[in-house]
């Protein structure tokens, strides 16, 4: 493995042989020698690992700030761009976080193309190859991320002791593992913190009570239903009305887990956390202990169709509509996708005063129940969003008797939600990767399918619609439409994370995140011979890389071309125009060989008439610039050759083009053209697990309608781009926000280094239509 984990940040480079010397990065240049040197430094930026194509190794980016010792007097604070190749990238990606220690060996410095726009070191450090190592020290404990796998463990872990709930002892700090038994959500005391209570027990068989108290109710613990699993850390246990409790104190911390026997082992928490494999073990052994030995575990939530008159009971569902009835009681309009075997009463509502929207045109007799939400849980209920998710607790089926036809009295259920917290009374939103939402989607769904004949169309829209739709009284088409030929029913991402590749999948999801955030870094160079992708020079290095060849004032005359000079505003310089003598004028394709010329002077002379291809003098012969810069100008676009597949240096004429393109030019050059391409990173989220997918685009026909050509020199292609990314990930938005998106995915593997890795990619899905048509 190329990259080494440490623990000692300040004699990391113990593990080096001794013949290693430090290069300080202000003394590095294109020419140094990098052979027995390493470069010490903190990770401030790490990019996605991106994969192109079944073939092509994997690529990281990463910026590196160099530790210099107090006593130094070279300048501080020097950063570097670091480029990681194939297993070595992939290593890094899991290992390595921001804010690490890290010692680069082995490595190979090229001229970084960016120096002009991120004014880092005017070179770049790529790893690859079995020379290439990276030792590491992380710089805080490791954590557990959301997509399910854990994190390298690289630090040693600090040394938790968890006590057994039948083991506390009066007056004694402790850390605990617990199974929580009964909860009350978050109140407020008379004072300025909220309470939340908590009942826990563990395998030893003792039961404790746990109060906590914060001011920010952000801050508690995240507890959804009973048989969750709850860490707390540095609570003091005392004797309470003859009875051992759990209180918060100072420095006291909490994560939660869901208590479901094989859901993703994921902490809810806003803080950051130490959490390491031994935590995770407990956690695992702590689910199947309750759902094997506690039998006092209540279902977690009973559906409509279950509802008897005067249960209390506790209903996971869909809020569809809101209304303020008045200032101590909210009516809140749900389902769940089942129906109630009772009627439901009508409970009348102001116009204009209901949120959100219900379809036209369906039956909903004993389907979307009425939940009237009284005192303390008002200020909740107002807080709530059309299309969220809730879990109301302690809600009560009140029977009434109404009048019917003919003359007859109709027993009908009403709900409430009373005011108080006794028996855990209140409600939440539940967040979308909650197994309990996974479980509801898939029988709204159900519902909506199993009465498509006789109910608006509507109905399939809204089982997967998002807040923000709702509650602007919009249920609309789906933001993204499937191209594909062949027929799949659709299946969750966790489906997809379990099944074995090749497959393709059809899913609806919405985008939870994505990479890189900045659009422009999105596009690349790829060469489809080698498979190298590689950055685009900004602006200001290829000035300066053409202001090195313009200092080149030697004259050049090639015996196959008709040459012409003219002046420039600098008086020292001219500009040499050199055209075949054997093309006649009025030849198509127009190509002029461009001597002399700046980056601003190639610019300004280039024409969608005319190819440019600028030169330089070497050895009395016509050669080709720099390979970082372009070749070829064509107006506003230009192409640059592959410098590892390119095998002509110097130039020789061009003849007998059959057409007038740049692919055909750059065979006749013996140049290798490289392509743009657009590569994005999706972190995909449907409730049942998250994914990251691919996203790789070429021609026009693709996802956003709009070729990554054109996006290299088109202002209009570019803001269009990211209007759709703003549609599909609202800026500083929740994930309840995001549309949800019907996606064709394809599931390949890939061998590196022995190994097969499997990766996800979107394909055969495009934009329905531009955000503002939508």
């Amino acid at each position: 493995m190329p990259v080494y984990p440490d623990q000692d940040p300040l004699n990391i480079e113990k593990w080096l042989p001794k013949t290693r010397q430090s290069i300080p990065l202000h003394t590095l240049t294109e020419q140094s020698e990098c052979a027995g040197k390493y470069v010490k430094g903190k990770v401030v930026f790490k990019g996605p690992l991106l994969h192109i194509g079944n073939h092509l190794k994997y690529l990281l980016k990463s910026v590196v700030q160099e530790d210099v010792p107090k006593q130094s007097q070279a300048s501080n604070n020097i950063s570097i761009n670091v480029v990681l190749f194939g297993g070595l990238a992939k290593d890094f990606s899991h290992a390595v976080n921001q804010g690490d220690t890290v010692v680069l060996s082995g490595f190979t410095v090229s001229p970084s193309p960016t120096f002009m726009k991120d004014q880092l070191h005017r070179c770049n450090l790529h790893l690859d190859g079995t020379e290439a190592n990276v030792h590491v020290c992380a710089a805080t404990a490791p954590t557990v991320g959301t997509s399910g796998a854990s994190a390298t463990v690289l630090s040693a872990p600090a040394k938790y002791v968890y006590v057994p709930l039948n083991a506390l002892k009066h007056g004694s700090q402790v850390n605990v593992y617990g199974v929580v038994t009964f909860f009350k959500l978050p109140f407020p005391t008379k004072g300025t913190d909220y309470c939340s209570t908590l009942k826990l027990t563990d395998p030893s068989g003792a039961t404790v009570s746990c109060t906590i108290f914060c001011e920010n109710q952000e801050n508690h613990p995240k507890i959804f239903k009973a048989g969750d699993v709850i860490r707390l850390h540095r609570v003091k246990a005392q004797m309470f009305g003859g009875s051992m409790t759990l209180v918060t104190c100072w420095g006291w911390s909490a994560l939660t887990f869901d208590g479901t026997v094989g859901s993703p082992v994921v902490p809810r928490t806003h803080k950051s956390f130490h959490f390491s494999e031994e935590d995770r073990r407990r956690v695992m052994e702590l689910r199947k202990w309750a759902a094997h030995e506690l039998s006092v575990l209540r279902e977690p939530t009973v559906p409509l169709s279950a509802v008897v008159p005067k249960q209390y009971f506790d209903f996971t569902c869909q809020l569809l509509a809101k209304a303020c009835l008045d200032s101590a009681c909210t009516l809140l309009k749900v389902w769940d996708g089942t129906r109630c075997r009772y009627p439901f009463p009508t409970i009348p509502v102001e116009p204009g005063a209901l949120e959100g929207e219900i379809p036209a045109g369906a039956d909903t007799q004993n389907l979307i129940a009425d939940v009237l939400v009284y005192d303390n849980h008002v200020e909740v209920a107002q807080a709530l969003k059309p299309g969220m998710f809730l879990c109301i607790y302690n809600l009560h089926a009140v029977p009434q008797m109404v009048a019917g036809e003919a003359c007859t009295v109709q027993e009908v259920l009403s709900f409430h939600l009373h005011g108080g917290t006794s028996y855990g009374r209140g409600l939440c939103a539940l967040p979308t990767s909650s197994p309990d939402v996974s479980k509801l989607q898939r029988a709204l769904q159900s519902c909506a399918e199993q009465m498509e004949g006789d109910m608006d169309s509507s109905w399939d829209d809204l089982t997967w619609c998002t807040a923000s739709q709702l509650s602007n009284g919009v249920i609309g088409e789906c933001p993204t439409v499937r191209k594909c030929t062949h027929t799949l029913q659709k299946v969750s991402l966790a489906h997809v994370k379990s099944s074995s590749p090749p497959e393709m999948f059809h899913v609806k999801a919405q985008v939870k995140s994505y990479q890189p955030k900045r659009l422009y870094q999105c596009l690349k160079l790829f060469c489809s011979q080698c498979k190298t992708i590689e950055e685009i020079p900004d602006p200001e290095t290829l000035r300066a890389r053409f202001g090195q060849a313009v200092r080149d004032t030697r004259p050049c005359r090639a015996a196959w071309a008709d040459s012409l000079t003219t002046d420039t505003e600098d008086p020292s310089r001219q500009i040499t125009l050199h055209v075949s003598s054997k093309s006649p004028a009025d030849s198509d394709p127009k190509l002029i060989f461009v001597q002399g010329a700046s980056f601003d002077d190639i610019c300004h002379l280039s024409s969608d008439e005319e190819f440019m291809i600028p030169v330089k003098s070497s050895r009395g012969k016509l050669a080709f610039l720099d390979s970082m810069v372009p070749f070829l100008f064509r107006g506003k676009r230009q192409f640059y050759g592959c410098r590892r597949c390119s095998i002509r240096k110097f130039v020789k004429s061009v003849e007998g083009l059959e057409e007038g393109n740049e692919r055909s030019i750059s065979e006749a050059l013996g140049l290798q053209l490289m392509e743009y391409v657009l590569v994005m990173k999706f972190e995909l989220d449907d409730g049942t697990a998250t994914l990251e997918a691919l996203l790789l685009e070429v021609s026009k026909d693709n996802f956003f309608h709009v070729s990554a050509d054109d996006l290299s020199h088109s202002q209009e292609a570019q803001e269009k781009m990211q209007k759709i990314m703003d549609s599909l990930h609202p800026p500083d938005g929740s994930t309840l926000q995001c549309p949800w998106l019907e996606l064709c995915l394809s599931l390949y593997a890939v061998d590196e280094n022995g190994k097969s890795e499997v990766h996800c990619q979107i394909v055969n899905t495009q934009i329905r239509g531009s955000p503002v048509d939508r």
